[in-house]
């Protein structure tokens, strides 16, 4: 039993040793080295991450969505309705883009690249489920008559509810400019700030809170294997080095 535990806690060296000296095994080991890096870089983000989905995973899979949408909907007044619909957009494509823009500007490019794909990626795994479950949103499921919370002009009825999409950018989002910056406090209040997006799709009568929780694991999935496996591209490269060349002869 000891032997047979020592081989497990040293397999992952065993692996590099089988695949080491080949191509696809030199790729293999690359995957893995930038898996080990990432990982020991942002660990205590990676364990809160952890830590807070199987937290929330427990009401989101095991209280009925009907019941955890009233209760998050206990209270609800004309200063709350005005601040959830403007900072709802936060999560919608069109702040995606501005941000995207934004960093390419200030010579983020890397950044902003990285943004682009992760918004695109999600934005297309949360289209494709929308299609495929088409779950009613809660005007659909609920009726009028029994909420009274649904805001006219603002909430949508349908059945495209599964699962939110402007939960799955905004978290996107948050977790790609978090691993950039790399401080655990900034990471934090940028989750923070991505869960209020999640709590407004709420809020506004838009998502059950299963929605919200899928549409977190897509934009955190998304987000983390771009900054792992999506490597620089050239055209990136040579504008940074182009840029640096004429910093230096200024």
């Amino acid at each position: 039993m000891q032997c047979g535990f020592i081989n497990l806690l040293n397999l992952p060296e065993l692996i590099l040793k089988q695949y080491s000296g080949d191509r696809f095994g030199d790729k293999t080991i690359h995957n893995m080295q930038s898996v080990q890096n990432f990982t020991a870089k942002n660990r205590i983000f990676i364990n809160f991450l952890i830590v807070f989905t199987l937290v929330t995973a427990l009401p989101s899979l095991l209280v009925p969505k009907e019941y955890s949408f009233y209760w998050l909907n206990f209270f609800h007044c004309r200063e709350l309705d005005h601040f959830f619909i403007a900072y709802t957009y936060v999560g919608d494509g069109l702040f995606s883009i501005l941000l995207v823009l934004l960093f390419f500007v200030f010579k983020k490019r890397l950044l902003s690249f990285h943004l682009l794909l992760s918004f695109l990626f999600s934005g297309i795994v949360a289209q494709v489920l929308k299609s495929i479950v088409r779950l009613p949103r809660p005007m659909a499921a609920l009726g009028t008559g029994s909420y009274h919370y649904f805001i006219e002009g603002v909430t949508h009825s349908g059945y495209n509810s599964f699962p939110s999409g402007h939960t799955a950018s905004a978290f996107a989002l948050a977790l790609l400019c978090g691993f950039y910056i790399k401080d655990f406090r900034v990471q934090l209040l940028l989750f923070f700030l991505a869960c209020v997006v999640g709590y407004s799709r709420i809020y506004l009568g838009q998502h059950f809170l299963p929605d919200v929780f899928a549409g977190m694991l897509i934009g955190c999935g998304t987000a983390i294997s771009v900054r792992l496996f999506i490597k620089c591209p050239v055209w990136i490269r040579e504008s940074d080095r182009l840029t640096e060349q004429l910093n230096a002869t200024a």
